[in-house]
């Protein structure tokens, strides 16, 4: 079995309204303030978008625009990036700039960019990477159920996470009217071995 199966086995055959992924990615923005003061988790400034491989020669193209789009944009937003390809044969857009509203603008970008070329309904996350001083910590954005949550590995190999940091992200984040939270633990899907060093 695939280790985003509990990713997708909440998709259907509706509809997706990709408006309603940009506004809650972009909450983010004033959200990671509450996840400053309360938490003291820092973002490190890479985040990543990742999407279900299609063999389609569109598909290709889209990636090629992408990163087009993102060669474009290093002086702008003073950034750097690659796409890779895990295991799994997932395509991952790696993102590393310097600050959290950067972050969100270029993943929000790329979403639009994919929904253009009609292939919103593969997207599967958008991953934002954070340091508490001691633990690397992720916020996770499910594009299937249009919410996010914790996700905080301490063993990779051995699939092991902090259950307790990631209570602390949900106490810490669940009043945040604006940004969309699973509160549903069952539905923290883990993502293993996240490929956003550059």
């Amino acid at each position: 079995m695939r280790f985003f199966h509990g990713l997708w086995k909440n998709s259907d055959n509706t509809t997706r309204k990709i408006q309603a992924d940009f506004d809650a990615i972009n909450s983010l923005s004033s959200a990671y303030v509450t996840l400053e003061t309360k938490l003291n988790l820092t973002s490190t400034g890479r985040t990543a978008v990742c999407i279900k491989r299609a063999s389609a020669q569109k598909f290709n193209e889209m990636k090629q625009e992408i990163e087009k789009f993102l060669e474009a944009s290093k002086a702008d937003f003073d950034l750097s990036f690659r796409a890779v390809v895990d295991p799994y044969d997932y395509l991952w857009i790696v993102i590393l700039s310097k600050t959290i509203e950067d972050n969100v603008a270029v993943i929000t970008a790329i979403g639009d960019t994919i929904d253009q070329k009609g292939f919103s309904d593969r997207l599967l996350a958008s991953v934002f990477e954070f340091n508490n001083g001691t633990l690397i910590e992720y916020l996770i954005y499910n594009y299937k159920i249009d919410k996010f949550y914790p996700f905080v590995p301490i063993n990779e190999q051995q699939k092991q996470r902090n259950h307790s940091e990631e209570l602390k992200i949900m106490s810490a984040l669940i009043d945040e009217k604006k940004l969309p939270f699973e509160k549903d633990m069952s539905r923290w899907y883990p993502i293993w071995n996240i490929p956003v060093g550059l």
